[in-house]
């Protein structure tokens, strides 16, 4: 992942290249990762590429220019406008290449097909990361549990940049690992072998009275656009994220969610605890999109929001995020929860109003999640 402190920095697509090329690679997809790198010489040697992607080539790297990018490639092979990059794309049949002769093949079909809609490429570029991944659902089901354990009260469950909130679901997803399962039998939804670790979240069904997707473009899956914007994000060489989201796609008929589309700080600000429920407010890989002020102008929301709260209409805040406790924000991401006023019931009872308390570490694509016990954290670093 990119280093904490550089999110803000504008280095250069070359450099934004090559460093997503080391992320893919590290979190399981080679034929993106051999993209990027291909794509980073290619932008260094003012190569094709370098005069195509000219007017985003001052981008601050927490834009995350190259994942845009990549989704653009794909999106035109879902809609059959790529068919010579489609023979390598696993995600529409293709297999993706083993050699050298392979790899120069299928970055020369993508060059090509990008060069080739290059009318299309501001629009699809303007497009903010929408992976919207289902397997995060494996934390947000664990955290639910602790919510309602908290307060033993309903719970209002609102997302700051949701894309279409798919995690909203997560009460609704069948989740199993070694010894256990938890969650309705017969979902369409099914993580498997996501939790370890101990102690595990308690085993409560959470009662989810209200569900909030915030995002400055929220993106509508029971519509043909939206589910083919999402899938376009997803790594075309990883089968099994794609086959998550296309079940996420089914849940998401029958469990309705409301799609608000708005400023994630301005949401924070507006909203407020309701008497008889629980107020949750999450946010998973949504930070490294923030500018710096806008991060801090959040943190101060969220502090603002917690002093409102009260023992019958409390706050917790959810937050999957990467890690922060150094430098670098590594592939490994934290869950951590806050809770005002402090919990009365539960395994967490007693936990101090307003400290983080750390209770898991996951990966990138959301599981496995491996628990372990609370931590509070005190001087925790966040991505300000």
């Amino acid at each position: 992942m990119t280093p904490v402190a550089e999110l803000d920095e504008r280095r250069g697509l070359a450099v934004q290249l090559a460093g997503q090329a080391r992320d893919c690679a590290g979190i399981g997809s080679s034929l993106y990762a051999d993209l990027c790198r291909a794509a980073s010489l290619d932008v260094a040697a003012g190569g094709p590429l370098a005069r195509l992607l000219a007017p985003w080539s001052d981008e601050r790297d927490g834009d995350l220019v190259p994942l845009r990018l990549l989704a653009a490639g794909h999106r035109l092979v879902l809609e059959r406008e790529a068919p010579a990059l489609a023979l390598w794309f696993p995600s529409v049949g293709g297999s993706a290449p083993t050699d050298g002769a392979g790899r120069e093949s299928c970055f020369a079909a993508w060059r090509d097909a990008l060069l080739a809609h290059e009318d299309r490429l501001p629009a699809l570029l303007a497009a903010v990361p929408q992976t919207n991944e289902p397997g995060r659902s494996a934390a947000f089901a664990g955290a639910f549990a602790h919510a309602a354990a908290a307060y033993r009260l309903p719970l209002r469950v609102h997302e700051l940049g949701a894309s279409a909130g798919l995690n909203l679901l997560a009460d609704h997803v069948r989740l199993t690992w070694l010894g256990g399962a938890r969650g309705p039998q017969g979902s369409p939804l099914v993580l498997e072998d996501v939790w370890t670790g101990d102690p595990l979240p308690p085993d409560l069904a959470a009662e989810v009275v209200e569900r909030v997707a915030v995002d400055l473009a929220p993106v509508d899956v029971t519509s043909t656009e939206g589910r083919l914007h999402l899938t376009s994000f997803v790594w075309p060489d990883q089968l099994d994220r794609v086959e998550r989201l296309r079940a996420a796609f089914e849940l998401a008929r029958s469990v309705p969610v409301r799609l608000v589309a708005a400023d994630v700080v301005d949401h924070l600000r507006w909203s407020a605890p309701v008497p008889g429920t629980t107020l949750v407010v999450a946010h998973s890989t949504t930070w490294i999109y923030l500018g710096a002020d806008q991060r801090a102008a959040a943190e101060r929301a969220f502090a603002a929001l917690g002093e409102g709260a009260t023992a019958d209409a409390p706050v917790v805040r959810l937050s999957r995020e990467p890690r922060a406790l150094d430098d670098t924000a590594g592939t490994d991401f934290e869950l951590v929860l806050t809770f005002w006023p402090a919990p009365q019931t539960g395994p967490l009872a007693g936990a101090e109003a307003g400290v983080p308390v750390r209770l898991a570490r996951t990966s990138a694509h959301g599981f496995p999640v491996d628990w372990h016990p609370p931590t509070p954290v005190r001087h925790r670093r966040v991505l300000r």
